[in-house]
């Protein structure tokens, strides 16, 4: 089990007058956040978990109330051969932002070979019923990932 809380930024371009001329601006929208995370291991490489975050927005115009709940697994370490291996993460969440709320469904897929830095990662998310502005049906994308697995030069601690 795992809990934490954390001051969570949010940043926004928007476009304000300043002396009678359109400027863009970076605007920083601030929300106060806690979560708890069980996670219940069956085996070394599959366990089932849940997450629930809640945050308060603490400036105008944020989210008052958010709260995200989800259920998941995590299947690591799936053998393809002798040197891939593949991790997937299924999800199912549900998410409430002040009165707005929806159900999705998302998974990670990671494909990786052993001993060797670089991996390919993969998430994509399906709504299945949502009225959360700007909600998308279906959205995915494709990652390289770098591993460093302590294989830099940590710095000196500093006194």
């Amino acid at each position: 089990m795992t809990t934490g809380s954390h001051l969570g930024l949010n940043f926004r371009t928007t476009t304000l007058p300043i002396n009678g001329a359109a400027t863009a601006l970076q605007i920083v929208r601030r929300y106060l956040a806690a979560e708890l995370a069980p996670k219940y291991f069956v085996a070394k490489n599959i366990s089932f978990g849940s997450y629930y975050l809640y945050s308060q927005g603490i400036d105008e115009g944020t989210v008052k109330n958010t709260h995200f709940i989800t259920l998941n697994t995590n299947f690591s370490l799936i053998p393809i051969s002798n040197q891939l291996c593949m991790r997937a993460v299924p999800q199912v969440f549900y998410i409430n932002q002040d009165g707005k709320d929806g159900y999705y469904v998302n998974s990670t897929f990671t494909l990786a070979k052993q001993d060797f830095p670089l991996s390919v990662s993969s998430i994509i998310n399906k709504e299945v019923r949502s009225n959360i502005p700007g909600s998308k049906d279906f959205i995915w994308n494709v990652s390289p990932v770098y591993s460093f697995n302590k294989n830099y030069v940590p710095a000196p601690p500093v006194l």
